[in-house]
C-alpha cells in the first residue's frame, strides 16, 4: 500500500510494508530487546540447575520460530583467518510489536489495535571466538537499508506463507520494515544483508516480557544522570540518583524518544538503554540472584515465557557459557551502529558509509572494536564431556603443568627463536629491547617484533611451547629469555610457535646478559595470561582493534562501568 502523510513511507515514494503506527510507540520495544541479552547470559550461567533447565528448556521449544537462514548471497567471507578454539557467533536479539493478551494491556501499548506486527532497535551480539568479549551492536530502527526479497508471514499465526512479497528493484525500507513483511526470517535477511554476517542464532521477546522479568528481580538499579521528562510519556524518572525502578516505569524509562533536552532522541534513548542493560547484567549476574533459586527460575521464566527464539537451547546456551569461563559484565561493550541524518527523510537515518563498513569488517573478522577492554584471561579448553562419567579414568586426564620456582641450564642466547610483543602502551618498546638483547648475544630479525593496542598489567611473561619432544629443553630455552628480563614470568602455553616474550605496562626497560651453561632459575605460572598472539608472531586477528577506527569514532558503554542514565 502506499504510505499515508507522516508516517514512515518508503524511500523514494516506493511503496512499502503495511506499517502505520503512532509515534509515541517507536521505543516501546527496544526495553524488552536489552533485556534479551541478559537473559541469555543468565541462561547460560545455570545449566547445573536441572529443575530450572527443563522448565526453561519446555518453554524455549514451545516458542521456537523459522528465523535463521544460510542461503543467502549477502554474506561476506572473513578475510583474516581465525586462530582461536571456538567459532565466533552472532545472535540476533529483537523485538516484536503485537497487540494480543497481554501486550494490549495499559501501560505496555499504546492502546492501537491496528494489528500490524514490528520491530523495533536491533541489536547484533558478536560473541568472539576467545571468548573475551560480547560486541553488543544496536541498529537504529529508522536505518535505511535496502529491502530483502522475502516471503510474506502471518504475524497471527507466526506462520511464513510460499509467497514472495513483491519489491520493487532498489527498493530500500527502514531496517524494522522487514519484520512486519516477513517476521524474524526477514529480519535476518536485512541485517546479514546490510552488516554481511551470518547470524546464528535469533532470540525475540514482547512487551510483556520486559515488564514480567524486571519484576521478578524485584526492580532494577539504575543511576540516573537527571530528572526524566518525555513530552509524551509525561514525568518518567522525577529525581535524578542511584534507584529501583519496576514494571511500567522501567519500561518507560528504555521506550522514551521524546525526553526533553535531548538533542538526538533515538540515538539517545539507545544510549539509555545501554547504560540500563549494563546496570541490569550487573544486577543479574550478582550472587544476590544466581545464588536465590526462587528469584531465578521467576526471571529466566518470565525470559522463556515471553520470547520466540531459533536456534536455541539450553544446552547450547550452556556449552557457551562453559566457553566463557566466566561472565563478567565488563565482557560486555555495547556500540550503535554509526549513522547520518538521511538526506531523503529528515526522520530517517543513512548508514555512514565512513564508518559503518570497517565496524562490520571488524566483527565479520573477529576483533574487537576500539572501546573494549584488553582481554584478562585465557579461554577455557573445551571440554568433551564423556559419554558415561563413570568410565573416564585417571589416565585419561592430562599431566599437571609445573608451577613454581624452577632451575635450568642457560642455553646459547643466538640459538634461541624469539618474538617480542610490545604491550605496555608505549611506541618503540620492542624495538629497544631486541636492541639491547642483540647486544648481549640474542639475535631477534624484526619480523619478530610485534605491537599491540591491549595494554597488559603485568612486567614481563616468557610463554614457551608445551607438548614437544623436549619439554626441558623447551624449558630452559625460555628460562634463559626470562633470565635476560629481571622479573619476567614463565607461561607454558599449548600450541606456541618459539618464545615470546611480552612486555606489559609495569616493565621498567631493565634486561641484563646471560650466560651459555650458567645455572638460572625462574618462576612459572601457568594462570598468568598474555594478550594472544598467533604463531607468525602477527597480534592475533581475535585480539588486535581494527586499525581504521579509533575510540573518537565510535561511542562504547561497557557493561561493567558504572554510567548514569
Amino acid at each position: 500500500m502506499t504510505s499515508e502523510p507522516g508516517s514512515d513511507g518508503p524511500r523514494h515514494g516506493r511503496s512499502g510494508p503495511p506499517v502505520r503506527r503512532a509515534r509515541n510507540r517507536r521505543g516501546l520495544i527496544a526495553g524488552r530487546v536489552v533485556i534479551g541479552l541478559v537473559a541469555v547470559l543468565v541462561l547460560t550461567a545455570t545449566g547445573w540447575e536441572w529443575s530450572i533447565k527443563a522448565r526453561a528448556d519446555q518453554g524455549i521449544a514451545d516458542r521456537s520460530v523459522q528465523a535463521v537462514t544460510t542461503d543467502d548471497s549477502n554474506l561476506a567471507t572473513p578475510t583474516v583467518t581465525s586462530t582461536t578454539v571456538y567459532a565466533p557467533e552472532n545472535i540476533l536479539l529483537l523485538g516484536s510489536d503485537t497487540r494480543s493478551g497481554a501486550n494490549n494491556e495499559p501501560g505496555v501499548s499504546d492502546g492501537s489495535t491496528d494489528g500490524v506486527a514490528n520491530s523495533d532497535t536491533l541489536m547484533l551480539a558478536h560473541i568472539s571466538g576467545d571468548r573475551q568479549h560480547v560486541t553488543v551492536l544496536s541498529i537504529p530502527r529508522d536505518t535505511w537499508v535496502k529491502a530483502p526479497q522475502c516471503n510474506s508471514w502471518n504475524s497471527d499465526t507466526g506462520k511464513i506463507s510460499d509467497q514472495p512479497y513483491q519489491i520493487k528493484s532498489g527498493e530500500e525500507w527502514h531496517v524494522n520494515w522487514a519484520y512486519s513483511v516477513g517476521g524474524p526470517q526477514c529480519t535476518v535477511k536485512a541485517v546479514q544483508g546490510l552488516t554481511g554476517l551470518k547470524i546464528n542464532r535469533v532470540i525475540g521477546i514482547d512487551f510483556a516480557g520486559f515488564k514480567n522479568m524486571v519484576d521478578a528481580l524485584g526492580g532494577i538499579t539504575v543511576n540516573v544522570c537527571s530528572p526524566i521528562v518525555d513530552s509524551v510519556l509525561g514525568t518518567v524518572v522525577p529525581t535524578a540518583g542511584v534507584q529501583t525502578v519496576v514494571g511500567d516505569q522501567a519500561l518507560s524509562l528504555v521506550r522514551a524518544r521524546e525526553v526533553i533536552g535531548d538533542k538526538d532522541s533515538d540515538l539517545a534513548r539507545i544510549r539509555r538503554q545501554q547504560v540500563v542493560l549494563s546496570a541490569l547484567l550487573q544486577q543479574v549476574t550478582s550472587a544476590g540472584t544466581l545464588l536465590n533459586p526462587t528469584k531465578l527460575d521467576a526471571f529466566l521464566q518470565a525470559f522463556v515465557q515471553n520470547t520466540f527464539t531459533d536456534n536455541v537451547t539450553i544446552d547450547d546456551l550452556v556449552t557457551l557459557a562453559q566457553s566463557f569461563g566466566d561472565l563478567s559484565p565488563s565482557k560486555v561493550t555495547f556500540y550503535t551502529l554509526p549513522t547520518v541524518p538521511s538526506q531523503s527523510d529528515p526522520d530517517a537515518l543513512d548508514v555512514d558509509e565512513t564508518k559503518a563498513p570497517a565496524v562490520f569488517q571488524a566483527l565479520l573478522n573477529d576483533q574487537p572494536l576500539p572501546g573494549e577492554p584488553a582481554a584478562t584471561s585465557a579461554a577455557p579448553t573445551p571440554t568433551v564431556p564423556s559419554p558415561d562419567p563413570s568410565a573416564a579414568t585417571a589416565s585419561s586426564s592430562p599431566a599437571p603443568v609445573t608451577s613454581g620456582p624452577v632451575t635450568a641450564t642457560a642455553v646459547d642466547p643466538s640459538g634461541v627463536d624469539l618474538r617480542i610483543v610490545n604491550s605496555t602502551g608505549r611506541p618503540g618498546t620492542a624495538s629497544t629491547v631486541a636492541d639491547e638483547l642483540s647486544a648481549y648475544g640474542f639475535s631477534i630479525p624484526e619480523d619478530n617484533l610485534v605491537a599491540t593496542e591491549q595494554v597488559a598489567d603485568f612486567a614481563a611473561v616468557v610463554e614457551y611451547p608445551t607438548g614437544g619432544t623436549d619439554p626441558a629443553a623447551d624449558l630452559a630455552t625460555a628460562a634463559t629469555v626470562a633470565a635476560a628480563v629481571p622479573g619476567a614470568v614463565l607461561v607454558p602455553v599449548a600450541g606456541t610457535a618459539g618464545v615470546r616474550l611480552v612486555l606489559g605496562q609495569e616493565f621498567d626497560g631493565t634486561v641484563r646478559s646471560v650466560s651459555a651453561g650458567s645455572d638460572i632459575t625462574g618462576t612459572v605460572d601457568p594462570s598468568l595470561t598474555a594478550p594472544p598472539v598467533d604463531d607468525t608472531g602477527a597480534a592475533s586477528a581475535s585480539q588486535s582493534p581494527v586499525s581504521s577506527l579509533n575510540s573518537t569514532d565510535l561511542q562504547s558503554v561497557n557493561a561493567g562501568q558504572a554510567l548514569c542514565a
